[in-house]
């Protein structure tokens, strides 16, 4: 199922929550000095919010992205919930509270901010009273539901709302329904657990769980592995900057990495990610393609300052932000490459100007993504690139696969570059080699074997280079461990350098001011 499909099923599902609720108070202001008696700042408030937590905040999220929502939770009669009930009631969510919460306090959590910075966190909790479900009023107002809700969320943070008669009854209906059942798991609470659809941890809650369960285990793997056995249902580990673990029954665990997306805020990105995966599995995704929606969903809300929430829209542009971080980071790896390669750059382009004055050949050899940036940098030698003007001598060792496949089933892999160098390298030409980690064995055996032949050495690499920079004459190392920014950037600097040939070799026989560069390619 596409995403823009998945996220239109979203207005046909209706979604049940029960369980914790709190209130957010989020409060923002300047600082403009520090206090006199203490080393601390001094906050003059401009405006204050008060946001639904918990359950109630799983609800909202469902709501604001289409889906149809039903609450049972308690909320208290004071100025913060009655203002937090209006609200998710405006946004259509239905609620019911039940018989005795109002005799008791939701707990709060205050958020100080300035500048969009988080300055402070203060969370109050509740007496042991805090009014808990009871199983006749929640079976009355399911009853009224029939058999229209697709899921149910049981929201548990250990607050007292969540019981275990609460969770039996969930079962009951989530059997007699067949609806999907996702839970958002306390540890203190696994033994009351029974199947669902769903468990969701994050990395330490999943720890504690186990050991709860009397397993001494060390790490998210462990931990996923013996929650799906023991609860013998799916699990799903959120790991903060690292993504998610899925943990699907039946299948082999799967890693979900986090979107490379600048942070505001982590706060409310569990509850957007719980509200997807409820609405994605009510309307028949399977739990990974759930897992990827949630985890892109989560993306957008860190992005944003305060507790925030993914609208659909959001969800099916999803890549927006994505694509804006990427973007970004490439031109702050070439910001660097200014900083720190410019004279290695230069040397390159006057290396060659010199061998070709001296009527020698250029080679160039990489693997794989290296590979095609190699054979790029020769096509563009030997064609034009800019203008038109006489072909440069140039040779590409990666592009024979016959050639390739042949030395290596003769002599090995190592010894695929090396064998043509020993071919076809004569002392004064230049040999490039690709390579991003600097680490490939065939390309440092070809590297090693061109400068013992009086070649003019010249690699292309990133981070740290590996052993490439020991074995040229001109190193060009793009400052970046990530493989596709290097690649990028080495391709800007072919362009570069094929442009400056081209002014300094030849004058052009004919300027085609109209043609794109490379055309017919």
């Amino acid at each position: 199922m596409l995403t823009s499909e998945l996220v239109d099923q979203f207005t046909r599902q209706s979604i049940l929550v029960v369980g914790d609720t709190y209130i957010d108070r989020e409060i923002y202001g300047d600082v403009l000095r520090l206090a006199p008696e203490a080393p601390v700042p001094v906050v003059k408030v401009k405006s204050r919010r008060f946001i639904p937590g918990g359950a109630a905040n799983v609800a909202k999220n469902v709501a604001l992205l289409g889906g149809k929502t039903f609450l049972y939770c308690g909320f208290a009669p004071d100025v913060a919930a009655r203002q937090t009930l209006d609200g998710l009631c405006a946004d259509g969510v239905e609620i019911s509270v039940p018989p005795g919460a109002a005799s008791s306090r939701l707990p709060e959590r205050y958020r100080i901010f300035a500048a969009s910075q988080q300055l402070l966190q203060i969370l109050r909790l509740s007496g042991p009273d805090t009014g808990p479900q009871t199983p006749p009023t929640f079976s009355s107002f399911v009853s009224d539901l029939a058999g229209s809700v697709k899921a149910a969320v049981v929201y548990d943070q250990g607050y007292g709302s969540v019981t275990k008669d609460l969770l039996d009854h969930v079962e009951c209906l989530s059997q007699k329904n067949r609806m999907q059942v996702v839970v958002d798991a306390q540890p203190n609470h696994v033994s009351w657990y029974r199947r669902a659809s769903l468990f969701t941890f994050n990395a330490d809650e999943s720890l504690a769980a186990a050991k709860r369960l009397g397993f001494a285990v060390t790490s998210v793997n462990e931990a996923g592995e013996v929650l799906r056995t023991k609860l013998d249902s799916s699990i799903l580990v959120t790991e903060g900057g690292d993504g998610m673990t899925i943990f699907p029954k039946g299948q082999e665990p799967q890693k979900i990495r986090a979107n490379r997306v600048p942070i505001a805020d982590r706060a409310g990105a569990g509850d957007s990610v719980t509200a997807v995966l409820a609405l994605c599995l009510a309307a028949g995704a399977s739990l990974p393609q759930a897992a990827e929606l949630a985890n892109k969903a989560a993306g957008v809300v860190v992005a944003k300052p305060g507790i925030a929430y993914v609208r659909p829209e959001e969800l099916v542009n999803l890549f927006h932000e994505e694509i804006s971080h990427l973007l970004l980071e490439s031109v702050q790896v070439k910001h660097r490459l200014i900083q720190e390669q410019l004279p290695a750059i230069e040397s390159v382009v006057r290396a060659i100007i010199r061998t070709y004055q001296e009527s020698r050949t250029v080679y160039a050899f990489g693997n794989g993504g290296s590979a095609a940036d190699a054979n790029h940098f020769i096509t563009e030698l030997v064609g034009r690139f800019m203008i038109e003007r006489k072909g440069l001598p140039a040779v590409s060792f990666s592009t024979n696969e016959i050639l390739m496949t042949s030395i290596a089933n003769d002599y090995g892999y190592d010894n695929t570059f090396a064998r043509q160098v020993d071919a076809f390298v004569k002392p004064g030409d230049l040999v490039a080699a690709f390579s991003t980690s600097g680490k490939s064995r065939n390309v440092l055996k070809a590297l090693q074997l061109a400068k013992q032949k009086g070649a003019t050495t010249v690699g292309f690499t990133g981070g740290s280079g590996g052993e490439v920079p020991g074995l040229c004459d001109i190193c060009i190392r793009v400052p970046s461990e990530i493989t596709p920014r290097i690649q990028e950037s080495h391709v800007a600097v072919v362009h570069i350098i094929c442009e400056l040939l081209e002014k300094e070799l030849a004058l052009p026989e004919q300027v085609l001011p109209n043609q794109d560069p490379g055309s017919g390619r």
